[in-house]
């Protein structure tokens, strides 16, 4: 069972990266950085790359915390439109943040002492 929640949870993480990059990449114009950015521009892609790197870290719920952050952003900025990808990723990060922990982290290894006589 724990190797199942080990791949459910790298599964997720993988389907996180592929809605998060996306949505990160959107945000630059012809993918170079503008001369001076405004405050939208740093805040949209400062949260998308945070969304981005959050499926990467150990602590599950960072990727929750990540996509809250850009959900709000996005819908900060842009008041009339409903981000649909930032949804789909907080779905999915909820889901992650949810899943049982594998326990390969508790178990340990237990050794024969070894005797010298």
């Amino acid at each position: 069972m724990q190797t199942f929640w080990a791949i459910a949870s790298l599964i997720l993480r993988v389907v996180l990266l592929g809605i998060a990059v996306p949505l990160w990449l959107s945000d630059f114009p012809n993918f170079s950085a503008p001369r001076h950015p405004g405050q939208e521009w740093l805040f949209l892609t400062g949260c998308d790359a945070l969304a981005v790197v959050a499926p990467l870290v150990r602590f599950r719920k960072f990727a929750f915390l990540a996509g809250v952050a850009a959900l709000g952003v996005h819908y900060y900025y842009h008041p009339h439109s409903i981000p649909t990808w930032d949804l789909a990723y907080m779905g999915i990060a909820i889901i992650l943040a949810l899943l049982p922990a594998s326990g390969r982290k508790a178990e340990t290894v237990r050794r024969k002492p070894i005797r010298w006589h």
